[in-house]
């Protein structure tokens, strides 16, 4: 059997509110520079997401949704290859998540096998989850990384009362990448406009077709920057070794 070869969008087009404040200004202009092109530990977030993929053979393209007045300075700043010559792509984000899943998959080879969705703000993701969420995949059609809810999780009414003490046993915090067979994902975002409601990742979209999705266990370090603390907890781990041997 041919060795699966994999289209891998990152999704990088957000404009990440809640960091604003906290951000400089981009350079050049006066706006909050997006969290994926903030400094960590002297590179671009960005950077260690397109360094954990190259190193994952299947990965035939790398396909990043970014905003708009920054696809420029993204090619000037990441080239349009990866060193061995696989083609980087940047795209213009749309105003949701899901429109930049959707513009960045318009843009992507249509040959691939599998369509691996990443967030650009999760560095820390190892190459051999990537690998083993890609394996899933193959087998069963869509696959999402993630982490069993290992905390005690309560429900609470609006006035922040507890109103009960949930079950966790069958409760998992989801990640990135979340892997899929191309026929799969292309279908479910053909049927996007039929989901109610918002949609908060990929696979629910792939759920909203009736089809099964599996986990794959991920890494804690695996964790999306939403504030600055995360960006400081991501400095601390690369200063401490990550990844971790042994």
């Amino acid at each position: 059997m041919t060795a699966p070869r994999a289209s891998v969008i990152v999704a990088a087009g957000g404009a990440g509110r809640r960091f604003a404040g906290a951000a400089p200004a981009a350079p050049g202009s006066g706006a909050t520079e997006p969290k994926v092109f903030l400094d960590l530990a002297g590179r671009p977030v960005l950077a260690y997401v397109l360094e954990a993929f190259a190193q994952v053979a299947a990965v035939a393209e790398i396909v990043a949704a970014v905003p708009e007045d920054r696809v420029a300075w993204a090619r000037e700043t990441f080239g349009e290859a990866l060193a061995d010559g696989r083609p980087v792509v940047f795209v213009a984000g749309g105003e949701h998540r899901p429109d930049s899943v959707e513009r960045a998959l318009a843009a992507s080879d249509r040959a691939t096998d599998l369509v691996a969705i990443h967030d650009a703000a999760r560095p820390l993701i190892r190459p051999a989850v990537i690998e083993e969420a890609m394996r899933v995949a193959v087998e069963q059609g869509a696959a999402v990384v993630g982490r069993p809810v290992d905390h005690t999780v309560k429900r609470v009414d609006d006035h922040a009362r507890v109103t009960e003490t949930v079950p966790r046993r069958h409760l998992w915090l989801a990640q990135t990448p979340q892997v899929f067979r191309r026929e799969v994902i292309a279908q479910a975002y053909e049927h996007r406009g039929s989901l109610l409601g918002r949609v908060t990742d990929d696979a629910q979209l792939v759920e909203a077709l009736g089809r099964p999705v599996a986990m794959v266990q991920g890494d804690a370090a695996n964790l999306k920057i939403t504030t600055p603390e995360d960006l400081r907890t991501c400095e601390a781990l690369l200063a401490a070794g990550w990844p971790f041997e042994g």
